[in-house]
Protein backbone atom coordinates (compact mmCIF):
# COMPACT_ATOMS: atom_id res chain seq x y z
CA UNK A 1 0.00 0.00 0.00
CA UNK A 2 2.87 2.36 0.86
CA UNK A 3 4.61 1.59 -2.45
CA UNK A 4 1.37 2.19 -4.31
CA UNK A 5 0.85 5.47 -2.47
CA UNK A 6 4.36 6.66 -3.30
CA UNK A 7 3.86 5.63 -6.93
CA UNK A 8 0.55 7.49 -7.10
CA UNK A 9 2.16 10.56 -5.55
CA UNK A 10 5.04 10.41 -8.02
CA UNK A 11 2.57 10.10 -10.90
CA UNK A 12 0.51 13.05 -9.65
CA UNK A 13 3.60 15.23 -9.24
CA UNK A 14 4.84 14.30 -12.73
CA UNK A 15 1.44 14.92 -14.28
CA UNK A 16 1.08 18.37 -12.76
CA UNK A 17 4.77 19.31 -12.82
CA UNK A 18 4.34 22.28 -15.23
CA UNK A 19 1.65 23.74 -12.96
CA UNK A 20 3.73 23.13 -9.84
CA UNK A 21 6.82 24.68 -11.42
CA UNK A 22 4.78 27.69 -12.52
CA UNK A 23 3.50 28.15 -8.95
CA UNK A 24 7.06 27.83 -7.64
CA UNK A 25 8.22 30.38 -10.20
CA UNK A 26 5.61 32.89 -9.06
CA UNK A 27 6.51 32.27 -5.42
CA UNK A 28 10.20 32.52 -6.22
CA UNK A 29 9.73 35.80 -8.04
CA UNK A 30 7.85 37.31 -5.11
CA UNK A 31 10.40 35.95 -2.63
CA UNK A 32 13.29 37.36 -4.68
CA UNK A 33 11.75 40.82 -4.62
CA UNK A 34 11.00 40.59 -0.89
CA UNK A 35 14.55 39.49 -0.07
CA UNK A 36 16.03 42.27 -2.18
CA UNK A 37 13.80 44.90 -0.56
CA UNK A 38 14.54 43.48 2.92
CA UNK A 39 18.29 43.88 2.37
CA UNK A 40 18.06 47.40 0.96
CA UNK A 41 18.14 49.26 4.34
CA UNK A 42 21.21 47.23 5.32
CA UNK A 43 22.86 48.11 2.01
CA UNK A 44 22.14 51.80 2.48
CA UNK A 45 23.61 51.64 5.99
CA UNK A 46 26.78 49.98 4.67
CA UNK A 47 27.20 52.68 2.03
CA UNK A 48 26.59 55.42 4.58
CA UNK A 49 29.06 53.84 7.06
CA UNK A 50 31.73 53.55 4.37
CA UNK A 51 31.22 57.18 3.38
CA UNK A 52 31.47 58.22 7.01
CA UNK A 53 34.71 56.26 7.44
CA UNK A 54 36.17 57.98 4.42
CA UNK A 55 35.20 61.36 5.73
CA UNK A 56 36.78 60.62 9.13
CA UNK A 57 39.93 59.04 7.67
CA UNK A 58 42.86 61.24 8.73
CA UNK A 59 45.11 59.75 6.07
CA UNK A 60 42.75 60.71 3.25
CA UNK A 61 44.13 63.39 0.94
CA UNK A 62 42.00 66.11 -0.61
CA UNK A 63 42.30 64.43 -4.00
CA UNK A 64 40.70 61.18 -2.75
CA UNK A 65 36.91 61.25 -3.31
CA UNK A 66 34.51 60.61 -0.46
CA UNK A 67 31.83 59.14 -2.75
CA UNK A 68 32.30 55.55 -3.90
CA UNK A 69 32.28 54.44 -7.51
CA UNK A 70 29.63 52.02 -8.76
CA UNK A 71 32.18 49.21 -8.80
CA UNK A 72 33.17 49.91 -5.21
CA UNK A 73 29.52 49.90 -4.15
CA UNK A 74 28.97 46.52 -5.84
CA UNK A 75 32.03 45.04 -4.11
CA UNK A 76 30.78 46.32 -0.78
CA UNK A 77 27.13 45.26 -0.88
CA UNK A 78 27.01 42.14 -3.09
CA UNK A 79 27.11 39.66 -0.17
CA UNK A 80 23.83 41.13 1.07
CA UNK A 81 22.06 40.05 -2.09
CA UNK A 82 23.31 36.45 -2.16
CA UNK A 83 19.99 34.99 -0.84
CA UNK A 84 17.99 37.00 -3.38
CA UNK A 85 20.38 35.96 -6.16
CA UNK A 86 20.05 32.24 -5.31
CA UNK A 87 16.28 32.58 -5.19
CA UNK A 88 16.32 34.37 -8.55
CA UNK A 89 18.40 31.58 -10.10
CA UNK A 90 16.01 28.97 -8.71
CA UNK A 91 13.06 30.92 -10.13
CA UNK A 92 14.66 31.06 -13.59
CA UNK A 93 15.35 27.32 -13.41
CA UNK A 94 11.67 26.67 -12.54
CA UNK A 95 10.48 28.78 -15.48
CA UNK A 96 12.82 26.99 -17.89
CA UNK A 97 11.78 23.60 -16.47
CA UNK A 98 8.06 24.31 -16.84
CA UNK A 99 8.56 25.49 -20.42
CA UNK A 100 10.70 22.46 -21.31
CA UNK A 101 8.16 19.99 -19.94
CA UNK A 102 5.27 21.75 -21.71
CA UNK A 103 7.18 21.80 -24.99
CA UNK A 104 7.93 18.07 -24.80
CA UNK A 105 4.32 17.24 -23.94
CA UNK A 106 2.99 19.37 -26.78
CA UNK A 107 5.35 17.61 -29.16
CA UNK A 108 4.13 14.23 -27.90
CA UNK A 109 0.48 15.27 -28.29
CA UNK A 110 1.16 16.50 -31.81
CA UNK A 111 2.78 13.18 -32.68
CA UNK A 112 -0.15 11.25 -31.25
CA UNK A 113 -2.58 13.45 -33.19
CA UNK A 114 -0.69 12.83 -36.43
CA UNK A 115 -0.68 9.06 -35.86
CA UNK A 116 -4.40 9.07 -35.08
CA UNK A 117 -5.17 11.12 -38.19
CA UNK A 118 -3.09 8.81 -40.36
CA UNK A 119 -4.78 5.73 -38.90
CA UNK A 120 -8.22 7.28 -39.52
CA UNK A 121 -7.43 8.05 -43.16
CA UNK A 122 -6.08 4.53 -43.70
CA UNK A 123 -9.21 3.08 -42.11
CA UNK A 124 -11.52 5.21 -44.25
CA UNK A 125 -9.67 4.22 -47.42
CA UNK A 126 -9.89 0.54 -46.45
CA UNK A 127 -13.63 0.83 -45.73
CA UNK A 128 -14.28 2.37 -49.15
CA UNK A 129 -12.20 -0.31 -50.83
CA UNK A 130 -13.97 -3.12 -48.96
CA UNK A 131 -17.64 -2.10 -49.16
CA UNK A 132 -17.55 0.26 -52.13
CA UNK A 133 -17.95 4.00 -52.52
CA UNK A 134 -21.77 3.93 -52.61
CA UNK A 135 -22.14 2.07 -49.30
CA UNK A 136 -19.43 4.22 -47.73
CA UNK A 137 -21.36 7.34 -48.78
CA UNK A 138 -24.54 5.87 -47.29
CA UNK A 139 -22.75 5.27 -43.97
CA UNK A 140 -21.40 8.83 -44.02
CA UNK A 141 -24.91 10.21 -44.56
CA UNK A 142 -26.28 8.08 -41.74
CA UNK A 143 -23.56 9.37 -39.42
CA UNK A 144 -24.47 12.95 -40.37
CA UNK A 145 -28.12 12.16 -39.64
CA UNK A 146 -27.16 10.71 -36.25
CA UNK A 147 -25.32 13.95 -35.49
CA UNK A 148 -28.37 16.02 -36.39
CA UNK A 149 -30.55 13.78 -34.23
CA UNK A 150 -28.21 14.14 -31.26
CA UNK A 151 -27.97 17.94 -31.35
CA UNK A 152 -31.27 19.51 -30.37
CA UNK A 153 -32.16 22.87 -31.85
CA UNK A 154 -34.49 25.72 -31.12
CA UNK A 155 -34.93 29.21 -32.49
CA UNK A 156 -32.48 30.63 -29.95
CA UNK A 157 -29.66 28.29 -30.96
CA UNK A 158 -29.90 28.94 -34.70
CA UNK A 159 -27.45 31.60 -35.88
CA UNK A 160 -28.88 33.87 -38.56
CA UNK A 161 -26.12 34.86 -41.00
CA UNK A 162 -28.28 36.75 -43.49
CA UNK A 163 -26.91 34.66 -46.37
CA UNK A 164 -29.70 32.13 -46.82
CA UNK A 165 -32.62 30.50 -45.09
CA UNK A 166 -31.61 26.85 -45.25
CA UNK A 167 -31.04 25.15 -41.90
CA UNK A 168 -27.39 24.04 -41.66
CA UNK A 169 -25.30 22.26 -39.03
CA UNK A 170 -21.55 22.71 -38.66
CA UNK A 171 -20.39 19.23 -37.70
CA UNK A 172 -17.14 20.49 -36.14
CA UNK A 173 -18.61 22.89 -33.58
CA UNK A 174 -22.13 21.42 -33.49
CA UNK A 175 -23.86 24.77 -34.19
CA UNK A 176 -26.94 25.41 -36.28
CA UNK A 177 -27.17 28.36 -38.64
CA UNK A 178 -29.23 29.63 -41.55
CA UNK A 179 -27.23 29.73 -44.77
CA UNK A 180 -27.26 28.24 -48.26
CA UNK A 181 -25.22 25.90 -50.43
CA UNK A 182 -24.12 28.84 -52.60
CA UNK A 183 -22.90 30.71 -49.51
CA UNK A 184 -20.94 27.68 -48.33
CA UNK A 185 -19.34 27.17 -51.75
CA UNK A 186 -18.44 30.87 -51.90
CA UNK A 187 -16.91 30.65 -48.43
CA UNK A 188 -15.02 27.55 -49.55
CA UNK A 189 -13.45 29.46 -52.46
CA UNK A 190 -12.55 32.44 -50.27
CA UNK A 191 -11.05 30.20 -47.60
CA UNK A 192 -8.90 28.36 -50.14
CA UNK A 193 -7.76 31.63 -51.73
CA UNK A 194 -6.57 32.87 -48.35
CA UNK A 195 -5.07 29.50 -47.46
CA UNK A 196 -3.01 29.51 -50.66
CA UNK A 197 -1.79 33.02 -49.84
CA UNK A 198 -0.99 32.51 -46.14
CA UNK A 199 -0.36 28.72 -46.01
CA UNK A 200 -2.18 28.44 -42.65
CA UNK A 201 -5.69 29.39 -41.59
CA UNK A 202 -7.27 29.01 -38.19
CA UNK A 203 -10.71 27.50 -37.69
CA UNK A 204 -11.99 30.83 -36.36
CA UNK A 205 -10.81 32.61 -39.50
CA UNK A 206 -12.73 30.05 -41.51
CA UNK A 207 -15.84 30.76 -39.44
CA UNK A 208 -15.54 34.45 -40.33
CA UNK A 209 -16.31 33.59 -43.96
CA UNK A 210 -19.27 31.41 -42.99
CA UNK A 211 -20.74 33.90 -40.55
CA UNK A 212 -20.27 31.90 -37.36
CA UNK A 213 -18.89 33.37 -34.10
CA UNK A 214 -15.48 32.28 -32.90
CA UNK A 215 -15.00 29.31 -30.58
CA UNK A 216 -12.21 28.62 -28.09
CA UNK A 217 -10.74 25.64 -29.97
CA UNK A 218 -10.77 27.68 -33.19
CA UNK A 219 -7.85 29.76 -31.96
CA UNK A 220 -5.33 26.91 -32.00
CA UNK A 221 -6.85 24.53 -34.57
CA UNK A 222 -6.89 25.12 -38.31
CA UNK A 223 -5.70 23.97 -41.70
CA UNK A 224 -2.24 23.75 -43.26
CA UNK A 225 -1.99 23.99 -47.04
CA UNK A 226 1.13 21.81 -47.10
CA UNK A 227 -0.57 18.97 -45.21
CA UNK A 228 -4.27 19.41 -46.05
CA UNK A 229 -4.08 20.78 -49.58
CA UNK A 230 -7.06 22.56 -51.12
CA UNK A 231 -10.09 22.27 -48.84
CA UNK A 232 -13.53 21.13 -49.93
CA UNK A 233 -16.74 21.16 -47.93
CA UNK A 234 -18.30 17.77 -47.35
CA UNK A 235 -22.04 18.59 -47.54
CA UNK A 236 -24.88 16.17 -46.83
CA UNK A 237 -28.62 16.66 -46.57
CA UNK A 238 -30.53 15.31 -43.57
CA UNK A 239 -33.81 15.89 -41.77
CA UNK A 240 -34.02 17.64 -38.41
CA UNK A 241 -36.23 16.48 -35.57
CA UNK A 242 -39.20 18.47 -36.90
CA UNK A 243 -38.71 17.08 -40.45
CA UNK A 244 -37.07 20.28 -41.65
CA UNK A 245 -34.40 19.72 -44.34
CA UNK A 246 -30.95 20.34 -42.86
CA UNK A 247 -27.57 20.52 -44.55
CA UNK A 248 -24.56 19.30 -42.61
CA UNK A 249 -21.08 20.46 -43.57
CA UNK A 250 -17.44 20.02 -42.66
CA UNK A 251 -14.15 19.87 -44.50
CA UNK A 252 -12.78 16.51 -45.61
CA UNK A 253 -9.71 17.18 -43.45
CA UNK A 254 -10.03 17.58 -39.71
CA UNK A 255 -8.55 20.77 -38.21
CA UNK A 256 -5.09 20.24 -36.80
CA UNK A 257 -3.00 22.02 -34.14
CA UNK A 258 -0.87 24.82 -35.46
CA UNK A 259 2.88 24.23 -36.02
CA UNK A 260 2.57 20.45 -35.72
Amino acid sequence: MKALSMKSMKYAVGKHSPTLLTILSIGGLVTTVVLAVYETPKVLDLIADERHLREEDENRTEDEPVEMTKLEIVKLVWPCYIPAAFMGIATIASIIGANTISTKRNAALTGAYFLSETALKDYQAKVIKTIGANKAQLIKEELAQDKVNSIKKNDKTIIITGDGDVLCLDLISGRYLKSSRDKLKKAENEINHRLITEMWMSLNEMYDYIGLPHVEMGRSLGYDLGMDGILEFDIDTCMSEDDTPCMTFKFHSVPRPRYQ
